[in-house]
């Protein structure tokens, strides 16, 4: 192996400084620069900008989801706002969160009014942040103590809020914010008997909103979105993606390659069965592991290089053991 760190065995002596791990730079292969939409995505996203309702976007893990946010920030030059939802999120989450238990605490010590404001004791989500940043300053500044406005208020602009993986989260939950993602505005309790915040029209959040299809969503819901469901990649796209992302890693057209991707198609087939099927992030992760380990893509896949690297590929023991009955791992 080209970067043996690690040995694991009982010989090795303590080392005298710490070790020089010159690992790959994976914001530049694998960020959203290099991000390619599939046809009819790109169609989906300015149909959602043109009638301003929330992009849904499908799919298996690792086919570029969350990733697509990621370039929709870097393409229209707008911030990025993620909120990654929990099992535990409900939908207020979205938007800010009081801490009671902090106010109650203050309550016992400080009997100064200014310092028992409400506002004192709020954390606003990723959408609760957009909305903020669309309004004018002025407008803003009443919403925090002292009119002061906190590092991450750039406005008034536009944002992207991304809600990833939505199914992760209770079956209510995109039901309690149906009316509030439709219409971007929110209300604080705690504030003046219930204050609206509503964005500003003309700067609306963008929002994206990813799902593993794991849970089905409520109909109510869907109707309020535009809806894409990303495809597995074909492996003549794949080839093309991989050799563009990771030619700074001296990936390149070959055997070695071909190879590669019809072992991908191969443990993705039925006739290996794996519980869970490896997805197109973890196989660019794969190919960037035989490059960086010596691999010489001109020549065929080594049997040992691929079994060193299969745990990017796979991602449970009985996969694992299925997996190492393939012809090109045997």
């Amino acid at each position: 192996m080209a970067s043996d760190w690690f040995k694991g065995t009982p010989d090795i002596p303590p080392a005298t400084r710490p070790a020089k791990i010159d690992s790959i730079d994976r914001a530049r292969f694998f960020g959203p620069d290099a991000y390619d939409a599939e046809p009819g995505l790109a169609d989906a996203v300015n149909t959602a900008l043109l009638l301003a309702q929330p992009l849904l976007v499908s799919g298996e893990p690792g086919t570029g989801k969350t990733q697509l946010a990621e370039k929709m920030a870097l393409e229209l030059g707008l911030p990025l706002c993620k909120f990654e939802t929990r099992s535990t999120s409900v939908a207020q989450d979205l938007f800010y969160h009081f801490d009671h238990v902090a106010r109650f605490q203050t309550a016992q010590s400080d009997t100064n009014k200014a310092a028992l404001d409400p506002l004192n004791f709020i954390e606003f989500g990723a959408l609760g942040r957009a909305i903020v940043e669309s309004l004018p300053t002025a407008e803003a500044a009443t919403l925090f103590p002292a009119g002061r406005l906190p590092d991450w208020y750039g406005g008034p602009r536009r944002a992207i809020v991304l809600i990833d993986e939505i199914d992760k989260a209770p079956s209510d939950f995109p039901n309690d914010a149906l009316n509030e993602v439709e219409r971007h505005y929110f209300r604080i309790r705690e504030v003046g008997g219930g204050r609206v915040v509503s964005a500003a029209e003309a700067l609306r959040p963008i929002i994206v909103i990813t799902s593993n299809s794991e849970k089905q969503l409520p109909d109510a819901f869907l109707r309020r979105c535009v809806f894409f469901h990303l495809q597995p990649i074909e492996a003549e796209r794949l080839r093309r993606i991989v050799v563009r992302r990771l030619a700074g890693l001296q990936v390149r057209p070959g055997r070695l390659l071909d190879e590669a991707l019809a072992l991908f198609a191969d443990l993705r087939s039925p006739a290996y069965d794996l519980r869970k099927r490896p997805s197109t992030s973890e196989f660019l992760g794969f190919v960037a592991a035989l490059a960086s380990d010596g691999a010489a893509f001109d020549q065929a896949l080594p049997v040992g290089l691929a079994q060193r690297h299969l745990s990017t590929l796979v991602k449970a023991p009985e996969d694992q053991e299925a997996a190492r009955r393939h012809p090109r791992l045997a």
